[in-house]
C-alpha cells in the first residue's frame, strides 16, 4: 500500500482541481468495475454489481490548498485558503500552482504571530511587476503547499497530501477486494470536500447506497502537550462516533466494532468537535430520505498543517476492517 500512496501523492489536487488525480484514481479501479464515470462536480465513481446490499466507500480526493485572489503592483500574490490550512503555519513554505509555477509564502512585516491571517500573507514567485507576474499566473489559480512524500522508518510516512491520499489508497484496496468477492460495491473519490463537502451529496444521490463508509484522516493527539491521548498513531483504525457534521448510529458503529473484533484488529474511537475533523459523513447522511453512514479513519498527526504523519499499518488494517464490515453488512 505504501507504493500506492506514494504514486497518488505525486499529483496536485486542490479543491476543484482534482482532474489529473481523478484520471489516475479511475485507472486504479476501472478493470474490476462494471461502470465508471466522473460526474459534473468532479467525483470519480466506480461500481461493481454483485451480491448483497449496496455499500459505497467514500474518500475525498482533494487536498487543502490556496488560491490567488490578487496580483500586486510589484508582482507579489495575495492568497486565500481553500480548505483547512492554518495561515500561521504557511510562512516560509513553498507553494506550487496547478500550472507548475512555484513560489514561497511570506508574512507582512510587523505582523505578530498570534494575529496571522491570510490577508497578512503573500507569495513571492520571483517577479518584480504585476505585468510579469500576470504572464505566469492569474486570479483564481489554485495551488498546494510543497511537502513531498517522505518515509519515516519502516511503516511511517509523511507529506502534504497524506490527507486524503491515504484514504484513497484504502478505498481502492477495499473496493478491489470486495469486487473480487462479487459484492455490490461502489467507490467514490469525492471532489471539493475540504471546502464544505461540495461533491459528495450529488454522488450519494445518484448511487442511493444502503450503507456509506467514509474513509478520511482521523486526528490523533499522541504528541507533546496533550495529557490524554484518545487516539494514537500505530494503534489501529479509528471508528467514527461523531464529527462536526454527523453522529454515526449505534447500529452501524457496533457493526464496525464487531467487524474489527472478528478480524482481530485493534480499533480506536473518534469523537471530534466541529471544525477539528469534519468529513463527508453529514452530507451523505442527509441525502434523500437519509443514508446509513459509518466512518473508518486512519490516525494522522498534524491534520490541518503543511505535512501529516501516518502509519501504513493503520491504513492496511483500515482496509481489512472495511472489507469485513461491507461484506457482512445485511442492511
Amino acid at each position: 500500500m505504501k507504493e500506492l500512496i506514494k504514486s497518488l501523492c505525486e499529483h496536485i489536487a486542490p479543491p476543484g482541481g482534482e482532474r489529473a488525480l481523478s484520471n489516475e484514481l479511475l485507472e486504479k479501479v476501472r478493470d474490476v468495475a462494471h461502470q465508471t464515470s466522473i460526474d459534473r462536480l468532479g467525483n470519480v465513481i466506480a461500481t461493481k454489481n454483485g451480491d448483497g446490499p449496496h455499500v459505497v466507500l467514500m474518500a475525498h480526493a482533494d487536498q487543502s490548498g490556496v488560491m490567488i485572489m490578487d496580483i500586486a503592483d510589484k508582482g507579489f500574490l495575495r492568497i486565500i485558503g481553500a480548505g483547512n490550512l492554518e495561515p500561521g503555519r504557511l510562512v516560509g513554505c513553498q507553494v506550487v500552482f496547478q500550472n507548475g509555477v512555484k513560489g514561497v509564502v511570506q508574512l507582512e512585516a510587523n505582523t505578530k504571530d498570534a494575529e496571522i491571517r491570510f490577508d497578512h500573507l503573500f507569495v513571492d514567485i520571483g517577479k518584480s511587476s504585476k505585468a510579469s507576474a500576470s504572464e505566469l499566473v492569474h486570479i483564481g489559480l489554485s495551488g498546494v503547499i510543497v511537502a513531498p512524500f517522505t518515509e519515516l522508518g519502516a511503516t511511517r510516512i509523511c507529506g502534504g497530501s497524506m490527507d486524503n491520499r491515504v484514504g484513497c489508497a484504502i478505498a481502492i484496496t477495499a473496493f478491489r477486494d470486495l469486487a473480487a468477492m462479487n459484492r455490490h460495491v461502489s467507490v467514490v473519490f469525492t471532489a471539493m470536500q475540504t471546502v464544505g463537502a461540495r461533491g459528495v451529496g450529488a454522488a450519494t444521490f445518484a448511487l442511493s447506497p444502503d450503507l456509506a463508509i467514509v474513509v478520511d484522516a482521523g486526528p490523533c493527539d499522541d504528541v507533546p502537550g496533550h495529557d490524554v491521548s484518545s487516539t494514537e498513531l500505530g494503534k489501529g483504525p479509528i471508528i467514527q462516533v461523531m464529527d462536526g457534521t454527523a453522529i454515526v448510529s449505534v447500529r452501524i458503529r457496533r457493526h464496525l466494532e464487531e467487524s474489527a473484533k472478528k478480524k482481530g484488529i485493534a480499533a480506536q474511537f473518534g469523537v471530534w468537535p466541529k471544525g477539528s475533523a469534519d468529513t463527508d459523513a453529514g452530507a451523505i447522511q442527509l441525502t434523500k430520505a437519509g443514508v446509513a453512514v459509518g466512518g473508518v479513519h486512519y490516525p494522522a498527526r498534524y491534520v490541518g498543517s503543511t505535512s501529516t504523519v501516518v502509519d501504513v499499518q493503520d491504513a492496511q488494517n483500515a482496509a481489512i476492517l472495511i472489507v469485513e464490515a461491507a461484506s457482512s453488512y445485511e442492511g
